[in-house]
């Protein structure tokens, strides 16, 4: 039977251990409940573009995000209309596997994965496990905050977003490669950074994965309360780790190379704009919506532009930009133009073109600052200087919007007020260095374009 096909109701999904939202499960919010629609690795139909529109409008508030996983997210869903927005999405094709797949699809890899014919294309793999992940009864017990990162070593890619677990080639170029692993952070980018755990061949790479999981699972019957794999690390430690998992494999997949090899550090902005697709005759297009926000009209339109310049496809990314993938290279300028035409921004010098925002209090209980209304004001400030670097508008210390931290993040303390932290590598808070307190959005404005030049500490 296709459960799917049935219209699943969200009673008939058990409650999990988190607070992330998705399809079947929606988190209360002060304006409403949050649907997140989990997307195959970003991919959006200029169809199912209109249908996510549609059911926006007619089961929730109209506002839609775009996450930091690529995924999407409609706000301010009714009590009455959750059930009728299922079913809308469902009928877009926009649901899991299974009934109980949902939570476990939170695979990431590049968006331009595939595209780039020098590098490894890494998209059968993560299909592959993505369908696992979905079918397995097993591995739908993962956390639905359990994530993973298959990386094929591209110069447009999100390697600062902590995963549970992620592999990245060693030499990219081989379409054969071996890759790099690591558990509970990133690939390393610098020479200070956590070193992989092991390197396996490519023919090793899926079962190195669900050995993983399978050894994390078993673990996880002893430790209830435990629910993602930097648990399992800091009770077994790196060395215990890989030992089990050497065991269970019957090779070795420790060595000295590790400790040496540090990933090639991705294109910074390299989704913004016109970007080459390698083939010659083909471009990919990026822009960002405002704060990452998009509206019913906003969407239909972005479809529009689709079905004209890229075969009628979208791509989100987790900088929470769009993409228009397959864009003919003599299209590619107007598809720019029809971007900017609607409001989005593809100059990454623009503040609202690489800026990311919460809901703030506007929608969140803990916000305790209106961070998309302030932000949009601070971009306004700021519209005049040139170079302004990434901000993170942050209505608490959670830091929702942004799992890394960023050049410049302003964390409110009350409404228009807000601390302000330079990113460094030393912290000591998560977000960086305390640059000042308390300030009001004008001061903040004030200070980011007085620091913003070459050589400022903004750049630094």
């Amino acid at each position: 039977m296709d459960l799917l096909s049935k219209h699943i109701l969200p009673s008939r999904i058990e409650d999990r251990r988190s607070a992330c939202p998705g399809l079947f499960r929606m988190a209360k919010a002060l304006d409403g409940s949050i649907c997140r629609v989990k997307l195959t690795f970003g991919d959006l139909s200029a169809d199912q573009a209109r249908g996510v529109a549609d059911a926006a409008r007619r089961f929730g508030s109209g506002v839609i995000e775009i996450t930091n996983r690529a995924n999407l997210q409609i706000r301010g869903v009714r009590p009455e209309t959750g059930n009728s927005l299922i079913a809308a999405l469902l009928d877009a094709d926009l649901g899991p596997l299974t009934d109980k797949g949902d939570d476990v699809r939170n695979i990431m890899i590049s968006p331009i994965a595939g595209f780039d014919k020098n590098k490894v294309d890494v998209k059968p793999m993560a299909a592959r496990l993505l369908s696992t992940l979905q079918t397995n009864p097993s591995y739908q017990t993962l956390s639905p905050k359990f994530c993973m990162l298959i990386d094929g070593g591209e110069w447009l890619a999100m390697v600062e977003h902590p995963h549970d677990l992620w592999l990245s080639p060693i030499d990219p170029g081989n379409q054969s490669p071996r890759y790099a692993f690591g558990v509970a952070g990133v690939p390393p980018t610098a020479t200070c950074d956590q070193p992989a755990l092991g390197i396996i061949p490519a023919e090793n790479a899926f079962e190195l994965v669900t050995t993983i999981l399978d050894l994390f699972i078993d673990w996880n019957r002893s430790h209830p309360a435990a629910s993602r794999l930097r648990h399992l690390v800091a009770d077994a430690g790196s060395d215990g780790l890989v030992e089990q998992l050497e065991k269970r494999l019957g090779f070795p997949v420790a060595s000295e190379e590790p400790a040496g090899w540090r990933r090639a550090l991705p294109r910074q902005n390299g989704h913004l704009g016109i970007l080459p697709e390698f083939d010659g005759s083909n471009c990919l297009v990026g822009a960002m919506p405002r704060l990452g926000r998009l509206g019913p009209d906003l969407l239909r339109s972005l479809a529009d532009v689709a079905d004209r310049s890229s075969n009628g496809k979208l791509r989100l990314t987790p900088w929470q930009s769009i993409l228009l993938p397959q864009v003919r290279s003599d299209r590619a300028t107007s598809a720019l133009v029809d971007l900017e035409s609607l409001g989005l921004n593809a100059d990454p010098r623009l503040p609202l073109a690489t800026m990311v925002s919460c809901s703030g209090s506007a929608g969140c209980g803990s916000g305790l600052a209106a961070t998309q209304a302030d932000g949009l004001k601070l971009a306004t400030l700021l519209s005049d200087r040139t170079a302004v670097p990434q901000v993170h508008m942050s209505g608490c210390s959670k830091s929702c919007a942004s799992p890394s931290a960023t050049p410049v993040t302003l964390v409110a303390t009350s409404a228009g007020h807000y601390d302000i932290f330079l990113r460094a590598t030393n912290g000591p808070s998560r977000f960086g260095k305390l640059l000042a307190a308390n300030v009001t959005i004008e001061e903040a404005a004030e200070l980011i374009g007085k620091n913003s030049g070459s050589g400022g500490p903004f750049n630094a």
